[in-house]
């Protein structure tokens, strides 16, 4: 079997600046993405069918993501990048299992970098599955990286500071945004300023947003939410409402609206299914997305040799994510014996010093628009939960009723859980509805263990060794 000294699993922020820090001290190493191409949400690049005139018309973020991915590129000759692969597997001595071009193959890595990133965050409500009703993420990377507008009339329904950026993406494509309703209504926010203070940029970013859509005359509605959608064969109407710090609506504040698209946005969670199939150590942490891999410094997980960085480590943005991959590279560096302690301690303080100030203002961030247990766990019974396997909030609270306060029990009884995703859709649901019924902390709740292929694969792949 082939073995490489670097894996990097994951094109975003954290994978490209993990490949570009260990270009720059000699380690060969092999970057996988699953997307067609690099830049991972935030940084997607447009179509090569548009061609682009002006670049700075297509915001902040495709500037740096353009200048990060130019940086990459000097070094296009000191990593190799596989494109349109799905990593689906990783077993003991970091053997990595992967598809492309409908063919399984393998390899090995003397070190391992995990950059998964992050997916959006599941909110249920009464006609979320119908078409026209999706998640902020999938609409910014329609509005953003396609230029295709998710729909005419629009309404969008949670919590944090996306909201806004998609907003303004969608005024400016030609959407008529009917209101922005923030679950949120951000009292006693004062206390969050000392965490907040002196990212000047970062706050620039958010009150620019917040003017764009003032001068389009968007609502921005604090302490309402979405309540449910309703519609023949997709999204016609909207119905929502003031909501308590529970997130249940409050009776006579409904009202109703015609659109054609709710975009839903929660914040996200971080995507951690290698990590979990490699074995690492989480932790539950509320304001980080929930759980999360056990680091130390240098970004090395509980499993010797395998590291994490980005969004898949908790959501603190792209800046963040970027620190952290020139971080885990650097030592996976110093690990193999190509960067001097002294010189890795002096590029490891000058990270700490940026990472301290950024990793302050995330968490205030997370702090200010944290996602409340009733919000996730109010879902009426009849509410699919699993779209999987259909399985509704009905079923779930019947079987816990019934004594059955474990993840797995619960999977083995209803279903939920044993769909293509395994759980990834419904499994940061179920853990707030064990909690709220039992009175238990989500964090003793535990998480389902994913099984490879961790995303499904098409019949007939056969399995070949990575000689390439």
């Amino acid at each position: 079997m082939r073995e490489v000294p670097l894996a990097i699993i994951g094109g975003g922020p954290a994978g490209i600046c993990a490949a570009i820090e260990a270009a720059k001290y000699g380690v060969q190493s092999i970057l996988f993405e699953e997307s067609h191409s690099l830049g991972g949400q935030i940084y997607h690049r447009l179509p090569d069918s548009l061609r682009i005139i002006d670049q700075r018309q297509l915001g902040k973020d495709y500037v740096q993501g353009a200048q990060l991915l130019a940086e990459l590129e000097r070094y296009r000759d000191k990593f190799e990048l596989r494109q349109d692969v799905l990593v689906w597997g990783i077993f003991p001595e970091k053997e990595i299992a992967f598809l492309h071009n409908g063919k399984t193959a393998m390899l090995k890595a003397q070190k391992l970098i995990l950059a998964e990133g992050a997916y959006d965050r599941p909110m249920p409500f009464p006609g979320w599955t119908l078409p026209g009703a999706m998640t902020a993420g999938a609409a910014l990377r329609l509005v953003k990286a396609e230029k295709v507008l998710p729909g005419e009339r629009i309404l969008l329904s949670g919590t944090g500071p996306l909201q806004l950026a998609l907003a303004a993406w969608l005024v400016r494509g030609g959407a008529t945004v009917v209101a922005v309703l923030e679950a949120g209504t951000l009292k006693s926010s004062w206390q969050y300023l000392p965490g907040i203070w002196g990212q000047w940029e970062l706050l620039k970013d958010g009150l620019d947003y917040l003017r764009e859509i003032n001068r389009a005359k968007v609502p921005l509605l604090r302490g309402h939410a979405i309540v449910e959608a309703k519609g023949e064969k997709q999204v016609q109407k909207a119905i929502y409402a003031k909501v308590n710090r529970g997130g249940k609506p409050i009776a006579g504040t409904e009202r109703n609206v015609e659109v054609d698209t709710i975009i839903t946005g929660y914040g996200l969670v971080p995507s951690t299914r290698l990590s979990r199939l490699c074995g690492c150590l989480h932790k539950w942490n509320p304001y980080l997305g929930g759980w999360v891999p056990c680091l130390d410094d240098y970004m090395e997980t509980t499993a010797p040799g395998i590291f994490a960085a980005g969004d898949c480590t908790g959501i603190e943005g792209a800046i963040v994510a970027q620190e952290e991959g020139r971080l885990a590279a650097l030592r996976v560096c110093q690990q193999l014996g190509l960067i001097t302690a002294e010189e890795a301690g002096r590029r490891y303080s000058a990270i700490f010093h940026k990472l301290r100030g950024l990793r302050k203002f995330e968490v205030a961030l997370n702090q200010l628009f944290a996602i409340r247990q009733g919000w996730l766990a109010g879902a009426a019974d009849d509410v699919i939960i699993c779209r999987c396997e259909e399985v509704t909030a009905g079923e779930i609270r019947k079987v816990i009723a019934e004594g059955f306060t474990n993840l797995s029990e619960i999977k083995n009884l209803t279903r939920a859980g044993m769909g293509p995703c395994q759980g990834r859709i419904c499994e940061p649901i179920i853990t707030e509805i064990i909690s709220l019924k039992t009175n238990q902390p989500v964090a003793e709740t535990g998480f389902l263990s994913p099984r490879p292929p961790v995303k499904p694969l098409p019949f007939g792949s056969t399995v070949i060794y990575d000689s390439s």
